[in-house]
């Protein structure tokens, strides 16, 4: 330094001079060299990053600003130039060696800026942040030259000694404002323009293609707040979701972790090895290459996947910079206690220039500055890899689940699954933000206890004791809470199962008037839920307190030690509030790590359980060997085949010693009694089933058409294309062939209506012939049908079969595997294959199997077909069935298995947008209603509420007098009785903290304890809401949507409102009494206070409306993901046949980036308020301390000592009050959803007490329908026209009719599950309109076409509410012929069915049901298709059933097998909801021009099939 300068490198007295000075020596070497150093250090990072941006690939055109920018760095250089001139001319005076020196770096810095400038142009780079620093400290370092030479300049120039000191003024000023110029134009970024493709293209997100400065304040943000302000935001308005931030690049990317963990082991592809390169499945998305589709190895022998290990590995990046940000922003919080000794300091020596407060004043709001901006992008860098780990678990967990074996899908449920992506994957993301506490926590407390040290010396000592005694504690309750979260949710996943079984089934329940039992159900495992929950509340309450009493304690017992431990120990201002200021630094992490443990201990439990989930065992490719198509001339091939569901050994086989080889382009039909193993051989080829040994191949792709339709909700038309690209020919050509184009003509909007969930819009004919039409249009070489025939009526099947499935139909040069439980068709198959009890009984050609095979020909004479007919058929090698055009026009479409929604179908001129059946979710706008904080506020129970406000209260009161105290204790510090009254201040101090402790501690337990209670209320009233809800709201509103309330709504209002509500109180109690404070420590305060607030107000008033439209949408978007989720589980099979899998990724993750588009938006405007109000919390620091400043003279020590401190206190209790109440807002929408579905329209009561029917009612069965007309809801067409019925106890009632005919209808109106618009309904002298709804329901009975089980054992599916005796049951399950199969199965009526009755068959499930109605005794009886899914015998051994059980009730049966409802007491046909004929079949048939007559003729039905006339 020496050989630089002469002059002292520092003067002590520089605090003492009169304006703000700093030595020459000091300014010319340190000063100037900050700035440079930095720049060269940051460089090469700089350099290393620039090329892996990808948001502007192209370079920029050089624009204007750009030019801007290298004038203004050219005229910089010019000045470094003049100043190296200058100085070699004076080289004589020694002080100039080191301006001389600072010249030359800046020069070369300079012109490196220039090349830095142009190389980011060429990378794309809008603006550089490295630049705009550069130039700012470039501008600050210069301050200090240009106050002293401008004081010198104004010194000296009286003297006329100026030339020199005017040419060396002129050369800073040039300097300073060059520097100060080129600073300004680094904070303006190139203009950016994005041509949108359509109207619709969502805005670009902008953080790339703005400046440093810009993206530090969020100004980017700002047009998207003012939007919101003044109009509700869409989704529309939100951004594009970076490339970076898509689930399919963040899934890829921990895919690519998770696959290292795997030992690589080499792939195959159809059967050849593949290079050892790892292909991700989302590869064809990211490169447009096309997709391999890559074999895995076995799941069993891979070894377990770590997913927290995994996710961050793959971002460990962006947490390091995280770390970083973290440890800056740490720093920056102890430089607020230094300067705030400092500025006491100042106070107590009158001396001091006030220049020198000011200063002080200026630092600590500088510093508070930084922070400030370091936490907020802190938070934003979280929030990014927050938002990465839910993306990745959400697009983890739906690849996984697509990829589940059958075994690992019963090991878990739907329910559990929407757990895991709706709460588990939240709670990683929710983890980020405070996983970096966890060290900055301890690094914190550490300083703050090495700075306590220097104030307080050894009295600190207790305090230590008592923190370290508080971390073993705190770990002892924080396992506490561990466990009592993982039983939690795994009692919340049973309690989502259920709730989505029920919605599964809700048809069934409505019908059955189950509600109530199945309410119990719900209720006993949400009151096992709330048990969790209240213990977690006390244990969290019980935590509060220990966190709120710690930094008390800590303060009372320093403070204590201090002054009795010598005489000499006076407690003066600085000592205590500097003390205070470190002791607020340790409430931080102490206040924020129980919490903080408590998120990480969930986000274990959720790791936890997505680990298990992830490791669960996959379907195994190599199962199948897929031969290429040509190589083998069998399509189809199993060799000693034998299969189980589980890959449990013990577990019973399937299917046994299966042989088979089926030739190409063959028809084989597959028959076999119900349970038989039908089905389950299909599931084998499609690798299904876990293969026990035996060798399967198949060569060709597979087209799968289910028992039951898989129907999605979309456009029928995209139903049937499946993903495909639209052949107009190839699609007429199905369209007319599967017998559609009739349902076309009538659909509301053609094939562009939309079909509801799960097909609700279609009859069960229709849904299959669409899912017919799909198999058609996939084009493959293999068509496995399971049973298609089996929904549509038998001349419709006849059309069917002569054009799609036959020698002449379009799969006639096709492998075709056709399990039937008919017989009309058997004979026109080039093979049969018989299956009894898991083994082929027999196979061969129809005429070998007739003559040799005994089980076939009782399969077939089983039926109720005529001999002659029969012989017709065997004679015949060509079809004998009559041409449809014979069938009148209103039939051709005479299926059954229609429900209430297909009699929705109206005229065509209806708009298209009013065809749809799912409408979007509402999305509220505007502030959340006063009514939903009230509800939440009663929910609370108001007794609790008032006393939670009462202990608010006086929490304020007594923080406020400790504090009060404090200060004056430290004013008496000078006085002479300061020694004498130590111990009395002492004992006031603490009685005051620890009445401060108490009373929130019990504010916080009654807290928890109102939201407990505020949980199950808002429980009970949304599912009371749901299951008292008519049927037409489930039938247009997705289960999804349903789901997302009582998952992600719910565990807000258990879990996030709670929470944020219990810190709100807390962060409030500081806020008001760091107000009370400052406007008692000086009434300036008021004048500071009122322009802040209101701008405070403004601000937050313009925020709340976009933030509030924000989360409301990110609430919207959310369902759609469970919504498409739930749709995919249903149709895993036919999705995994059609090997669709892509698609159907690419699709969830749309869903899923569409939400994380509005989060997003959501998030980082919670940012952009941070940013100001914080800033406003500074503002009121610095104008606190200046004001202080001047008026010094007025105010004591301890009373600035004490304004400022908590001032300081007011950033960091702004920012968690923002926080919390943005959360506050955001889950009061999740109560708003609750309240939405709460407040739905309900169907009529349960029960009227005063028009309850008799007892024993109805007795006879006598159905007297007047003049019915009724409609589905309001705006849509009648569905039953002046109906008029007598229908005499006992009679056998056969209903037939086309689609929308008013068939289902009918039975509906019987149920009220529709409503009468006009006439009456008379059952037994009892107009069913006056009734409860349940009073009626439960004393009639249906069986519907679809077939609904749910988890649990036999007994509860057939008896939920545990009416009926073992005894009974075991009868109903014998007249179904169950009795055995339920027999040999575990536990007998114990025996678990899993979800959906996943664990037995189609057939199966439909005799439980059966068995389900034939418990309940009732005189009146409707089978809507009850034996669809039957085979011939035992549907003729169930009708003989139904016959005997019920011959003196009255029976409804509505069927596509004119079969059976030959014997019924009389026909009655339907058309366009009237009667058309009604009489008895004899009569009927008898009559050549009626419909009955021309029905039996197309299905070559004798009249003398027609059985007796039963005698009621």
């Amino acid at each position: 330094m020496l050989r630089l300068c002469t002059t002292p490198f520092w003067e002590h007295h520089v605090l003492n001079s009169t304006y703000p000075y700093v030595p020459k020596c000091f300014r010319h070497t340190v000063l100037q060299w900050i700035p440079i150093s930095i720049f060269w250090i940051a460089v090469p990072l700089w350099l290393y990053m620039l090329p892996k941006r990808k948001s502007q690939p192209r370079a920029l055109k050089i624009s204007t600003l750009f030019m801007v920018k290298t004038i203004l760095t050219g005229l910089f250089i010019l000045i470094q130039i003049s100043r190296i001139s200058y100085s070699a001319i004076k080289l004589n005076e020694p002080t100039l060696y080191a301006i001389l020196l600072a010249s030359f770096f800046y020069l070369i810095t300079s012109l490196f800026t220039l090349w830095t400038m142009n190389y980011d142009r060429l990378k794309g780079m809008f603006s550089s942040g490295l630049l705009c620093i550069f130039w700012l400290l470039v501008t600050l370092t210069s301050l200090p030259d240009v106050i002293d030479y401008s004081v010198v300049f104004s010194q000296q120039i009286k003297h006329f000694r100026y030339v020199t000191l005017y040419i060396e003024l002129s050369i800073i000023l040039f300097h300073f404002l060059f520097a100060l110029s080129l600073f300004i134009a680094n904070c303006f970024a190139e203009k950016h323009s994005f041509v949108k493709s359509t109207t619709d293209e969502q805005p670009v997100f902008l953080e790339s293609y703005v400046s440093l400065p810009s993206k530090l304040f969020f100004e980017w943000v700002t047009p998207l707040i003012l939007q919101g302000y003044r109009k509700p935001l869409t989704e529309k308005d939100c951004w594009q979701l970076p490339a970076s931030e898509q689930t399919v690049t963040v899934v890829r990317q921990v895919q690519k972790t998770l696959d290292s963990q795997i030992p690589q082991i080499p792939k195959y592809t159809n059967g050849y090895l593949q290079s050892n390169e790892i292909k991700d499945e989302n590869e064809n998305l990211l490169t447009d290459q096309p997709e391999v589709h890559v074999k895995k190895p076995s799941s069993k022998h891979q070894r377990p996947l770590v997913l927290w290990r995994a996710l961050f590995r793959t971002y460990r990046h962006r947490l390091i910079a995280g770390g970083l940000l973290r440890v800056f922003e740490n720093c920056t919080l102890f430089v607020g206690p230094f300067m705030l000794k400092q500025l006491l300091n100042f106070f107590a020596d009158p001396t001091k220039p006030k220049w020198l407060g000011i200063f002080y004043a200026l630092v600590l709001s500088a510093a508070v500055f930084c922070q400030i901006l370091v936490l907020r992008a802190y938070f934003q860098n979280q929030f990014i890899v927050g938002l990465r780990f839910r993306s990745a678990i959400t697009g983890l967990v739906y690849r996984k689940s697509l990829r589940l074996s059958n075994s690992a899908k019963q090991q878990t449920t739907t329910g559990e699954i929407v757990n895991l992506m709706a709460i588990d994957a939240s709670r990683f993301a929710e983890v980020t933000h405070h996983i970096h506490v966890l060290w900055s926590g301890p690094f914190q407390l550490i300083f703050a206890f090495i700075f306590l040290y220097r104030q307080m010396q050894w009295a600190i000592i207790p305090g230590v004791l008592l923190l370290i005694i508080m971390i073993p504690t705190n770990s002892y309750l924080q396992r506490i809470q561990k466990r009592l979260t993982t039983k939690q949710m795994l009692v919340k996943d049973q309690r989502i199962k259920t709730m989505n079984e029920i919605l599964n089934g809700i048809r069934v329940l409505k019908l059955y008037a189950w509600e109530v039992a199945f309410m119990r159900s719900i209720l006993h495992i949400r009151e096992k839920e709330l048990k969790y929950i209240r213990l977690k509340a006390i244990n969290s309450a019980t935590i509060s307190m220990l966190a709120t009493f710690t930094p008390i304690l800590v303060g009372v017992l320093t403070f204590a030690t201090y002054v009795l431990s010598s005489d000499k120990n006076i407690l003066t201002a600085d000592k205590a509030f500097v003390s205070l200021a470190l002791f607020n630094l340790l409430r931080g992490p102490l206040n924020s790590f129980p919490n903080v443990i408590s998120s990480v201990v969930e986000a274990r439990v959720a790791n936890a359980r997505i680990q298990k989930f992830l490791n669960h065992q996959e379907l195994d490719e190599a199962v199948v060997d897929k031969v290429p198509l040509g190589l083998d001339k069998n399509s189809v091939k199993i060799e000693r085949g034998s299969f189980r569901w589980s890959d449990n050994v013990e577990d019973p086989l399937i299917l046994k010693d299966i042989n088979v080889q089926i030739r190409q382009g063959s028809l084989v039909a597959i028959v076999g009694s119900v349970g038989a193993g039908k089905s389950s051989l299909l599931a084998a080829l499609l690798g299904e089933m876990n293969k026990a040994r035996g060798y399967v191949s198949i060569s060709g792709l597979i087209a799968y058409v289910p028992q039951t339709a898989w129907i999605m909700n979309t456009t029928l038309k995209d139903n049937i294309l499946f993903g495909r690209d639209y052949d107009k020919q190839l699609y007429d050509k199905i369209i007319e062939a599967c017998a559609l184009k009739h349902d076309l003509d009538v659909l509301p909007a053609g094939d562009r209506t939309e079909i509801g969930e799960k097909g609700i819009n279609l009859s069960g004919g229709q849904r299959q012939r669409v899912s017919l039409a799909r198999a058609l249009y996939s084009n493959a070489d293999i068509y496995l049908l399971d049973d298609p025939l089996s929904a549509v009526d038998a001349h419709v099947g006849a059309h069917i079969f002569r054009q799609v499935i036959g020698r002449k139909g379009l799969m006639r040069d096709k492998t075709r595997l056709l399990v039937t439980h008919g017989v009309s068709h058997l004979h026109k198959c080039d093979s049969i294959m018989v299956i009894n009890d898991g083994e082929i009984a027999d196979q061969g050609s129809y005429n070998e199997l007739i003559r040799r095979s005994k089980t076939l020909r009782d399969f077939i004479h089983s039926t109720a077909i005529s001999d002659s007919d029969e012989f017709v058929r065997r004679a015949s090698e060509t079809e004998s069935i009559r041409s449809l055009p014979s069938v009148p026009q209103e039939l051709i479409e005479n299926h059954s298995g229609e429900h209430e929604e297909e009699e929705q179908i109206v005229s065509v001129e209806i708009p298209e947008e009013e065809t749809k059946i799912i409408q979007k979710e509402t999305i509220q706008t505007g502030s959340v209603k006063l009514n939903v904080f009230s509800a939440y506020i009663r929910a609370n129970r108001l007794p609790m509420v008032g006393l939670i406000l009462m202990l608010f209260s006086m929490t304020i009161c007594a923080a406020f007098s400790a504090n009060v105290w404090m200060s004056r204790w430290t004013d008496e510090a000078k006085s002479r009785k300061a020694s004498n009254n130590q111990i009395r201040n002492m004992v006031i101090y603490s009685i005051l903290g620890a009445t401060q402790g108490i009373f929130a501690f019990s504010m916080q337990m009654i807290q928890k304890l109102a939201a407990f209670a505020a949980g199950r209320r808002l429980h009970w009233i949304i599912l009371v809401g749901i299951l008292r809800a008519p049927m037409s709201f489930f039938d247009t509103t997705p289960l999804g949507r349903i789901i997302n309330r009582f998952a992600k709504d719910i565990d807000a209002v258990d879990g996030t409102l709670p929470s944020s509500i219990s810190q709100v109180l807390t962060t409030l109690i500081t806020v008001i009494v760091t107000i009370t404070i400052l406007i008692y420590g000086s009434w300036f305060a008021i004048i500071e206070l009122i322009p802040l607030a209101l701008l405070f107000a403004f601000i937050q008033r313009v925020y709340v409306s976009s933030s509030r439209q924000l989360r409301r949408l990110d609430s919207v978007t959310r369902s759609s993901i469970f919504a498409n989720f739930s749709e995919t589980i249903q149709g895993l099979t036919s999705i995994r046949a059609y090997h669709e899998q892509q698609r159907f990724i690419d699709l969830s993750d749309q869903f899923t980036d569409r939400n994380s588009s509005c989060h997003l938006a959501s998030s980082i405007c919670n940012r952009w308020l941070a940013v100001r109000l914080e800033m406003i919390g500074n503002l009121l620091t610095l104008l606190t301390a200046i004001t202080a400043v001047f008026v010094r003279d007025h105010l004591s020590a301890g009373t600035v000592g004490l304004m400022i401190t908590y001032a300081m206190q007011i950033n960091q209790a702004l920012n968690l009050l923002i926080r919390n109440t943005s959360e506050i807002e955001a889950n009061i929408v999740s109560v708003e959803r609750i309240h939405e579905y709460a407040e739905l329209t309900p169907e009529a009561p349960w029960e009227i007490p005063e028009r309850k029917p008799p007892v024993h009612w109805p007795t006879n069965g006598n159905i007297l329908i007047s003049e019915l007309s009724t409609r589905y809801r309001e705006n849509l067409q009648l569905v039953l026209k002046n109906l008029t019925l007598d229908i005499r106890s006992g009679e056998k009632i056969g209903i037939i009719g086309r689609t929308g005919s008013g068939k289902s209808s009918l039975c509906l109106a019987l149920f009220r599950i529709i409503e009468p618009t006009n006439g009456t309904i008379i059952i037994d002298d009892v107009d069913i309109r006056f009734i409860g709804i349940h009073d009626l329901r439960s004393k009639i009975t249906i069986i519907p076409q679809d077939a609904v089980i749910f988890a649990g054992t036999v007994r509860f599916n057939v008896d939920p509410f545990g009416n009926y005796s073992d005894m009974e049951i075991w009868s109903a399950l014998e007249l179904v012929n169950l009795k055995e199969r339920i027999c040999t199965a575990d536990n007998g009526l114990s025996y678990l069915l899993a979800e959906g009755g996943q664990n037995i068959s189609a057939g199966e499930k439909q005799l439980l049901c059966l068995a389900r109605a034939l418990l309940r005794k009732s005189k009146i009886f409707i089978l809507d298709e009850a034996t669809a899914a039957i085979d011939m015998e035992t549907d003729r051994l169930i009708q003989l059933t139904i016959r005997s059980v019920f011959k003196d009730a009255t029976v409804l049966t509505i069927a596509h097998r004119l079969h059976t409802i030959l014997d019924s007491s009389r026909i009655l046909v339907l058309a366009n909801g009237t009667i058309e004929e009604f009489d008895e079949p004899h009569k009927l048939a008898a009559d050549p021009n009626s419909i009955f007559s021309k029905l039996l003729q197309s299905a070559n039905i004798s009249p003398l099939d027609i059985g007796p006339k039963i005698d009621n």
